[in-house]
Formats: C-alpha cells, structure tokens, sequence
C-alpha cells in the first residue's frame, strides 16, 4: 500500500460487504477478509426477496407502518423512514440495470407477498434464489483492485487510542498475521449456530459480534432472536428454510389431520409476523402434533420455488403429497453491534454492517424481507461515511460536509441511563506481554469452554428460543458461568475451537439479557411476563459492553402505535 493510501478491512463478504465494496471509491485499498469462500454467507442462502413499494396501490409509509408493526413498538423510526427510503432508491437503480429480477411473460414485475405485508412489495429473483443472484450481482461490480482472502479467521480487533485500525487474523496457511487499516467494517451476519436448528450458514457463529464486544464496543438487543416459522424438518433434521413466498403463494400450515392451525389466532392468519406464527408452530408441536406447509394450493411450484423444491429432494419429501414437514428455526438476529445510522459503533473506525450492526430498523421483529434491503442501504451508507473521513470532512470539520453526509450521533449518543447492573460475563480472551529478542510482544490466548457444541446448541433451544422463563433462564445462565474452561493460545486454537468460544460468550449476553427483559415483545416471549410493558420497558434498551450492562432509554425509539396519531 502506498503512503497515504485511505484503506478499510472487510470482514465478511454477503450482500452488505459487497454494497460497502461497490460503493467505494476506486483510490481506497479494500481488502476483503472471509471464513471461507467468498460466496459464504447467509446473503446466499436467502429465498425471500427484497421489500420495497413500486406498485401504485403501494406507498412508502404503507411499508414503513408494517415495519413498525412487525416490530413491536421497538424501532428506531428515523432508521427505519432512512431505510425504506434509500432502499427505494436502490431497487429502483436494479430494476434500471436490468437485475433479473422475476417477470412475467409480459415482462412486468412479479412483486410476491410475505408474512405481515399488506401489500405485494417483494421483489424475487430466480424464484426463492434472490440471496445468491443479488451475490453473484454484486461481485461483477466490485472493483478488480479489492483484495479478497478466502479462508482466513480474524481472532481479534486492534484498537489503539480508541480507534480501530486493524485485526488479528489466522491466514489460510494458519500464520498468525497483523493487517492495518484506517477502517474496519464487519458485515458477518448473525449467531444462527447458537441453536439445533437454524437457516443460517455454517459460518455465523458471531464471531464479529463478540471481535467487536471484546474490543470494547456495545452490543444491545441480544435478547430479540428471530425464529422463522418454517425450517424443512425431518428426523429431527433441519436441512434449510421454506420461505415465507410460499405461504404468499398460497401455502397454508396444517397438522397431521389437515386442521389449518393460524385459524383463529391472529387476523392475517398464515401471514402473520413470524414471531406470531413461531410460537403458535411451537405449541402445536408441544402437544404432539406434525406440523406441515400444504402447497396444493400454489401453482408451479417445483418452477416457482427450485431452491426448496431441491431441499425436498434431498430429505426425501415427495412433493406431490402436496405437504411438506416444518419447524421454526433461528433465522436472524435483530440485536447485534450497536451502531448509528452510518453504521458506526461506539469505537471510531469500527463499523458493523447488515444483521452484525444493530440500528433499530428492525425493532422486536424483523419484518419479511426487510433484511436484504438494510444490508444493501447500510453498506452503502458505511461506504459514504468512509470517503467523507478520507476526504478528510469528519471530525473537526465535519460542519463542512452537513449538505453531503449528515453527521448521526455516535452510537451512545441518543441514550440516558437508568440502571446500572453487576455482573460478570466470562471473557473469552486474555492478553499477555512476552520480551521477545528484547521487544514486547503481544501473546493473544482464548478460553475455550470444555463442552460441545451440539451440548450448548440443545440447551440454549430449550432455555433461551421461542418460549423463555425466569426458571429456564436461570439455570443455562449457571450452566454458562459455571463451564470450565481451558487457555489456548492463538497459534493452537482451531477454528471450531474459536467459533466455539465465541458463542460460549455469546450465549452468556444473550441469556442475560433475556432474563433482564421481563415483559414479551416481539420476538422475545417470555411466558412469566406474557404481555409488553411500556411503563418499564418501553423505548428501553439493554447494552453490553466490558464495563458491564446497562438498561437504557434510548429516545429515537418510539412506539408504534404514537407514530401516527
């Protein structure tokens, strides 16, 4: 790199790494850092589409008021307007470029419905193959002087006089390497792998949400977990997600007997929020009943849906039975790497990107289809705010750039704290001095946790999914803190050894912060608080950071039901 060369390290390579890639300028060294190959991630797994209005029975606010809803009087609504609004603008440069997204055969738009949209905004591409046609999109523009190195784990986060300015990293020949840069940006997805089962790719073991926690950066909103409605499940097998487009389709859920099961229980019945029909999917099958998605209702189905027609295939469904077996799954994470609406957390120079940053937009509850939108809108965003540090036009003089790049609070900027909690959460990380050839150096060891990971997936699906109680709750929170565990040195350690730490550490935050929480929103159900508590919880947050763990009120968040009145 040449003196003065303006550089940023990504790590991660989905949709909202490659937006950020796409979207800077040619000048700034880019170097891309993933687990595996480049075309790991969630962003290649995803089936659904992305959500926009473009029909003229559709409005922006429309899509906006369902955000909102879905999100259980949690988001942030400048977040969420900024999102819905520049994502607009995105999809509509796509569908400008000739994206190939799905038409008829007159050539207009096939805009599908899902799971709490009023309207049919959701844009497809290659039937339920959106994720991987919008990756393989992207990738074309990416500029060819962007380094990318595959199979590569980054331990650890530099941060020196509170600004991030380069990682750790094993190389794919398992050297122990130090990169700098002036930025760093993690766009790593979630924590699918916290749980038996999930949709996620093997790969999110959030790692770039406890990187970022051991750096010292906040995490809030661990306590809001998505699980989709429909994995394909069989024998006890998840082998990966039936959209919520089939259900638009026409798909309804049934049990054993045919009896259609969202009956009754909520007003867009097979088309509620996921978290709605999560839970009633869950209290079926605990009281022994199959749970399947009939499809005789949707037409074509083998060419309108070849991702899941090929998952059927492969768990033996025969499809012209017309039903196909499911249940939920952790699907996403609406929690994550706290940070403001350009995508900075509270370390400057660090930035988190799609499901590893939290910005509000998505609340209690992720609405359908809302994900890919945040991942093209925020690596955008991230991207602009990084030219305008370049250029020099933050900080001192970030007046001078008010018209380009409005300057969002920092991340902690918008909250007052109310309670202040004890309590240590065991680290994963322990840093020790060595005099080598009579220089200091830096000796990086990681606790690893003496248990397994199928171990630690089956007790955190039965104390901290779908359904949580304070007794659950309480008990995998001893089983956590209680785990022995054994020093490994950064040169030994695998990288299942690592992941497997880092969602030790992970479960722990997570599971505080449920037990925090008691009152129900969203996707958080706690069945010894059923209800939402505005009084004591309302616009309120809980953040972690190596100081301890705060609960927050955090006054961009506004309940839903007061937006429009």
């Amino acid at each position: 790199m040449e003196k003065g060369e303006h550089s940023v390290i990504v790590v991660g390579s989905g949709v909202a790494a490659l937006s950020l890639l796409s979207s800077l300028p040619p000048h700034i060294h880019a170097t891309v850092l993933t687990k595996g190959t480049v075309s790991d991630s969630n962003s290649i797994l995803a089936q659904g589409g992305i959500a926009t209005s473009y029909l003229p029975d559709d409005t922006m606010l429309s899509h906006i008021a369902d955000t909102l809803e879905a999100g259980a009087g949690h988001n942030d609504l400048n977040m969420v307007q900024t999102v819905i609004r520049e994502g607009k603008e995105i999809m509509l440069e796509l569908v400008e470029a000739q994206f190939p997204f799905d038409r008829d055969r007159d050539g207009r738009l096939m805009l599908g419905r899902e799971g709490a949209h009023r309207a049919n905004r959701i844009f497809h591409a290659g039937g339920d193959a959106s994720g991987r046609m919008l990756v393989e999109y992207l990738l074309q523009q990416i500029p060819s002087h962007v380094q990318i190195r595959e199979y590569v784990t980054v331990i650890d986060l530099l941060v020196e006089k509170g600004h991030c300015n380069g990682v750790v990293l094993r190389s794919k020949e398992g050297q122990i390497e130090t990169l700098h840069a002036d930025h760093v940006v993690l766009a790593t997805g979630g924590c699918g792998s916290l749980y038996r089962h999930h949709s996620n790719h093997q790969i999110a073991t959030g790692d770039g949400l406890m990187l970022a926690y051991r750096a010292g950066a906040h995490l809030t909103d661990l306590e809001f977990m998505q699980f989709h409605p429909t994995l394909l499940v069989k024998d006890d097998r998840s082998y990966g997600l039936v959209s919520e487009a089939v259900r638009g389709e026409g798909g309804v859920l049934i049990d054993e007997y045919g009896r259609r099961i969202m009956e009754g229980r909520h007003e867009l019945k097979d088309l509620a929020p996921r978290d709605v029909v999560a839970r009633v999917i869950h209290e079926e099958m605990r009281q022994g009943h199959a749970v399947y998605m009939d499809i005789q209702a949707c037409l074509e189905f083998r060419s309108r849906f070849p991702s899941i027609t090929r998952l059927c295939e492969e768990a033996g469904v025969d499809l012209e039975k017309g039903r196909i077996p499911v249940a939920p799954g952790m699907h996403f994470l609406m929690g994550g790497i706290q940070v403001n609406e350009w995508a900075e957390s509270s370390i400057h120079g660090l930035f988190a990107i799609g499901e590893a940053g939290c910005n509000g937009l998505h609340g209690a509850n992720r609405l359908a289809s809302n994900s890919l939108l945040e991942a093209l809108v925020t690596g955008r965003r991230a991207a602009m705010r990084i030219r305008a540090s370049e250029l020099g036009k933050l900080g001192s003089r970030a007046d001078e750039v008010e018209a380009n790049v409005v300057r969002g609070t920092r991340a902690t900027g918008a909250f007052t704290g109310e309670a202040a909690i004890t309590g240590e959460v065991g680290m994963a990380k322990e840093v020790e001095a060595e005099i080598v050839d009579g220089n200091v150096q830096h000796s990086i060891s990681i606790q690893v946790p003496q248990t397994s990971l199928a171990e630690l997936q089956r007790r955190m699906t039965a104390a901290a999914a779908i359904e949580r109680n304070r007794e659950q709750l309480q008990g995998m929170k001893q089983w956590l803190m209680e785990m022995p565990t054994q020093a490994l040195k950064v040169q030994k350690i695998t990288r299942e050894q690592l992941e497997l730490a880092n969602l030790w550490q992970l479960a722990q935050l997570v599971t505080e912060s449920a037990l925090l929480r008691e009152e129900s929103r969203g996707a958080h159900y706690r069945s010894d608080c059923p209800n939402r508590d505005y009084q004591n919880w309302g616009s309120r947050q809980i953040v972690h950071s190596l100081t301890g763990i705060q609960i927050v009120r955090n006054e961009r968040i506004v309940p839903s039901w007061n937006v429009f009145s």
